[in-house]
């Protein structure tokens, strides 16, 4: 199996002295080696920076690092400048793109970048390398070309960050219609790489003389290039780190979770179960329905993927359930669209709030629908809700195709409501995307030690009658289904009114022989 690939961006303020240790042995062991072209290094000597360099990095105010891990072992990592020059406008300047040698070609270098800068709508985003296929990178995370004379007519905004770079500051620059680069006084023997991707950037941006790097640099205000399967591949790296952000939502303080009893107690009468059935939470997050399922005596077998909110359960049920209501719960950190990794049949099963809906493709979220009818017994009852698309729609005042209109994408404010309240239904913040059933929105955590850059969340949407379709196609009847307010289930309200942001529905499993 694969190893697991963790990423996060910081202040490098906030970098401790064994991870820049690490940074120092990762770019001293796997960065390369001198050319000898300088007269002062020999051909083939080690190119290394001692942990004194990245010190000197952490003492800066607007230098962030953004590191990738396999389990920890630091194996990847982006040092960059983000900071408003001029006009307050936001531009980056990546001092430092590396990734260990034995991980090379798996797309690290680019997630890196992302993990940095996500889709901001950052004014200028770039760097000095010598290197084609780092130039390529940028290119394909900011979607945009590097181009001389966009260089050229922004050059004042990259003079503006030079003081805060060392390598840079002489600002001795060659920029023409046919030429960008930078002295930077280094000479490392180049890489091999495909010779195709090096003529390209040789013709583009001049070939390079001895000391220089080229500048590479793309802007905002530059036209944007990107196609349906690279958006995918950005959207899906996003989506690897949705559960990184579930993890840092401060759920206990949200509103929507302050009605467990009112829920319970609505599942208990609806679903007719009593203390010793079988229930399945899918999607159990911090635990809240879960343990109180077990107070009343229930078998609860808790499915919850996000290793940091069923740790938050498991303290939760020691913390506040006797032995015997903890023996009624039995926890699976496993993903609620495997089926075969839960055990059993059971009487009830709940999948509450945005589990579904939550995967930006359509068949990953019928997956679950799959789970509740494979897992419900004959007449066993589930409750489920998911977001209104109904009233989505209704209030929608960002709207477009992303994959047509990706700069729609670029220029949606970015909040920290999933952090803060989990109020996903201000239209300020949401792009929807109504030809593909998705609901946008880039969200800021910023309160823990993994200062990271939007996440961008992309949920889907369902109708009442196209998840109704899709439960009878699976033998799950709809015995009740309709538009409702957080805490008061039992009422039933118009499909657009602001305050119905769930669909409820009832469901029973029915043989297939019936």
């Amino acid at each position: 199996m694969a190893e697991k690939l963790t990423y996060s961006t910081r202040l490098c303020a906030d970098v401790d002295d064994a991870t820049l240790k690490q940074c120092s042995d990762l770019f001293s062991n796997h960065y390369g080696v001198y050319s000898g072209k300088d007269g002062r290094n020999p051909k083939g000597k080690q190119i290394k920076l001692g942990i004194n360099y990245y010190k000197q990095l952490r003492e800066k105010k607007d230098m962030y690092v953004s590191l990738c891990f396999s389990g920890e072992e630091l194996i990847g990592q982006a040092f960059f400048l983000k900071k408003s020059v001029l006009d307050d406008r936001v531009c980056t300047w990546v001092i430092q793109l590396l990734v260990n040698k034995y991980y090379r070609g798996r797309g690290i270098a680019t997630k890196l970048l992302h993990s940095a800068w996500g889709f901001s709508d950052y004014f200028a985003w770039g760097l000095a390398t010598a290197n084609a296929v780092t130039i390529k990178t940028l290119e394909s995370v900011t979607w945009r070309k590097v181009d001389p004379f966009y260089v050229a007519e922004n050059i004042d905004a990259i003079s503006a960050m030079c003081d805060d770079i060392t390598f840079v500051k002489s600002k001795k620059w060659e920029v023409s219609e046919k030429m960008s680069q930078i002295f930077t006084d280094f000479y490392p023997e180049p890489e091999k790489i495909d010779p195709s991707i090096t003529n390209l950037y040789v013709g583009r941006l001049g070939q390079l003389k001895d000391g220089n790097e080229w500048l590479a640099f793309t802007f905002q205000t530059q036209p944007m290039e990107l196609d349906e399967a690279h958006l995918e591949l950005l959207l899906d790296f996003s989506s690897e780190q949705l559960n990184d952000a579930y993890g840092r939502m401060e759920m206990a303080s949200h509103t929507w979770t302050s009605h467990t009893g009112h829920e319970i107690d609505y599942v208990l009468e609806t679903a007719a179960i009593k203390p010793g059935d079988r229930v399945l939470d899918l999607g159990s997050g911090i635990g809240r329905h879960t343990l109180e399922l077990a107070r009343r005596g229930m078998k609860v077998v808790a499915v919850e993927p996000t290793p940091s909110l069923q740790k938050q359960a498991r303290v939760s049920a020691c913390n506040q359930l006797s032995s015997r209501e903890i023996d009624n719960i039995l926890f699976l950190d496993v993903d609620g669209r495997k089926k075969q990794l839960i055990p059993g049949k059971f009487d009830c099963i709940i999948c509450l709030y945005d589990v579904i809906g939550s995967f930006r493709r359509k068949e990953e979220n019928v997956e679950i629908i799959d789970t509740i009818a494979s897992k419900l017994k004959p007449d066993g009852v589930a409750v489920v809700s998911i977001m209104n698309m109904d009233l989505t729609k209704s209030i929608a005042t960002n709207r477009g195709n992303v994959y047509k209109e990706p700069q729609k994408l670029l220029q949606l404010r970015p909040s920290n409501i999933m952090q803060r309240t989990g109020n996903v239904f201000n239209p300020d913040y949401f792009l929807l995307d109504e030809e593909h059933s998705l609901v946008y929105r880039k969200e800021q955590f910023d309160s823990d030690d993994n200062l990271s850059t939007e996440y961008v969340i992309a949920d889907y949407r369902f109708t009442k009658d196209e998840f109704i379709h899709e439960c009878e196609c699976r033998n799950l009847q709809v015995l009740d289904a309709r538009y409702v307010q957080l805490g008061k289930w039992s009422l039933s309200l118009d499909k657009d009114d602001i305050k119905a942001k769930e669909i409820l529905f009832v469901l029973k499993k029915i043989s297939e022989n019936s």
